[in-house]
């Protein structure tokens, strides 16, 4: 006889239990195994490229001139110079490898933001790289070429910072030749701008050359969007205000004060006062066309559209009160004419008020942003 606790239901309902895990363990070996065929490659692919050593290129970049710089392209032209401290192994893998052609080091680095790159020239500064003490190898290079730069930003012009620069980053597949993760770092010494360096019209406010990472766009050449160490000299110049303020800002401001005290003429000379108007916005508006044929097609308005803007709304308020005005005074008596004239002066001075007031918003909310 069994005890009692352990009947024979209760072993059958062990049994059951024992048969449900070994189905259990079951499934989960096989789900193991298909997550074991699935995912394995490419946990081993990671692996590899984990386990692959860095080989570190410093690079030293000197700018001597800027030139050519164009607004509307948003492009300049730049001559420098740059030198290449690598390791003797990339040397050797250069030589063992027939895919990289005439297997010189500035073939495993690229400018990123250079256009016309068949315009662009490098000249090897000496006939086969150096030996230096720490028995790495350099190579420097004399370049020019022409570059673009996708940080301008015209908001705050004709104010503001002019950001332009010069992006190295390693070649696409440039890893795979050397068969090591290809990395550039900026050197600590040989960095700077030469004399010629300005531009004409923008004042140099300062320079950096340090590193980035580039997360390149989607395409055939991204590799999915992988990230790049890229290295950056940036030039940062400031737009000359006094020259901006003369050239754009000084004829608004006459016509728009002009403007502002043709309600200063007397209300009985309703003639004089409506020929103005069609003046100030015919000027306005050629004033606008210089101004815009100097700047690309920009999807937003910059400071000095929101003026020439803010200008036509007050030039053509005064016309249409000048209008009322001139009716008014037309359909008048005499007896009434002294009050329609004291009417008229206050709808004058609320306007030229209203006026001032939004010509200096706009003026103060542009220089909070910049």
């Amino acid at each position: 006889m069994l005890p009692k606790p352990w009947n024979l239901d209760n072993k059958q309902r062990f049994k059951s239990i024992l048969i449900m895990k070994r189905h259990w363990f079951f499934k989960l070996f096989i789900v193991s195994l298909l997550a074991i065929g699935l995912f394995g490659p490419a946990l081993q692919v990671k692996a590899q490229k984990q386990a692959l050593s860095n080989e570190v290129i410093e690079v030293s970049m000197w700018i001597d001139n800027v030139y050519g710089f164009s607004v509307k392209d948003k492009t300049y032209n730049i001559q420098g110079s740059m030198l290449l401290t690598y390791p003797q192994f990339i040397q050797d893998k250069l030589k063992e490898t027939d895919q990289i052609a005439g297997a010189n080091i500035i073939d495993l680095v690229q400018f990123e933001n250079m256009v016309e790159p068949w315009n662009s020239s490098f000249t090897p500064l000496y006939a086969a790289p150096k030996l230096l003490a720490d028995k790495r190898l350099a190579q420097g290079y004399d370049f020019s070429g022409s570059f673009y730069s996708n940080s301008i930003n015209f908001k705050n012009y004709p104010f503001g910072l002019l950001p332009l620069s010069v992006v190295l980053q390693p070649r696409v597949g440039a890893s795979s030749d050397i068969g090591r993760n290809l990395l550039l770092k900026v050197a600590s010494s040989g960095n700077g701008l030469g004399s010629k360096a300005g531009l004409s019209g923008y004042e140099l406010s300062s320079w950096r050359f340090h590193n980035v990472a580039n997360k390149s766009e989607i395409g055939i050449r991204s590799h999915g969007g992988k990230i790049l160490e890229s290295i950056k000299f940036e030039i940062n110049y400031q737009i000359n205000a006094f020259s901006s303020v003369v050239r754009w800002l000084l004829p608004l401001s006459i016509v728009m004060l002009l403007m502002l005290l043709t309600p200063n003429l007397r209300s009985s000379l309703c003639s004089d006062r409506l020929a103005i108007p069609p003046v100030v916005m015919l000027t306005v508006a050629f004033l606008q066309q210089a101004y815009r044929e100097s700047l690309p097609s920009l999807p937003y308005l910059t400071f000095l559209d929101g003026l020439y803007t803010f200008s036509y709304v007050v030039t053509l308020a005064f016309f249409l009160l000048f209008i009322w005005a001139s009716n008014c005074m037309d359909r008048v008596d005499d007896k009434n004419r002294d009050f329609l004239i004291h009417r008229i002066d206050k709808w004058d001075l609320r306007l030229q008020l209203m006026s001032i007031s939004g010509f200096v918003f706009i003026t103060v909310f542009a220089f909070w942003r910049f």
